[in-house]
């Protein structure tokens, strides 16, 4: 091999090197991105329709507000389930700590309701719709811990593009 063959071949492993650098930068930052600050969360199942459709919506969904106790009753939040730990719930709080929830007990079969109290470290979330939603009504208050993030932005289908903002109780 030649010293010119050898100065070409480093010129060519040096930009390799660079570029193969860059890309892993990028790839750091997007994770930091999505671990800390944003992620998309791909939404499907029927318990909160009509809010997202049975499938293929998609939404932009911030990580940090929940970290610094800005969820509230109203909010959409992505958490992991406390009976399936490996599954990630899209569900509506209802209430956070110390709140009075009253909810249906069996929506299907009843109009029977009871009123607990949201105790310290825990938030109650539901479906929007009742009536197919595995929620706090079957496995109870969700400790404050397992939320991920508060859903910001429907970004697809285009058509339904926009701020998801807070739902309003019924008082």
């Amino acid at each position: 091999m030649s010293l010119r063959n050898l100065k070409e071949l480093t010129i060519i492993a040096k930009e390799a090197f660079s570029k193969t650098f860059l890309v892993a930068k990028s790839l750091c930052f997007l994770h930091v991105i999505n671990t800390h600050v944003f992620t998309v969360a791909s939404l499907y199942g029927p318990s909160m329709l009509p809010t997202f459709n049975l499938t293929g919506d998609w939404a932009l969904a911030e990580r940090f507000s929940h970290k610094l106790g800005k969820v509230g009753a109203g909010d959409i939040v992505i958490l992991k389930s406390p009976v399936e730990p490996r599954k990630i719930m899209t569900k509506r709080v209802m209430g956070v700590e110390g709140d009075s929830v009253t909810y249906v007990v069996e929506p299907k079969n009843s109009d029977r309701t009871e009123t607990i109290v949201v105790p310290k470290g825990h938030i109650w979330v539901e479906g929007d719709n009742i009536y197919n939603s595995k929620d706090s009504r079957n496995f109870g208050a969700v400790p404050y811990g397992l939320l991920r993030g508060k859903m910001l932005w429907k970004i697809w289908p285009p058509k339904d593009f926009g701020y998801i903002g807070k739902k309003e109780q019924n008082s």
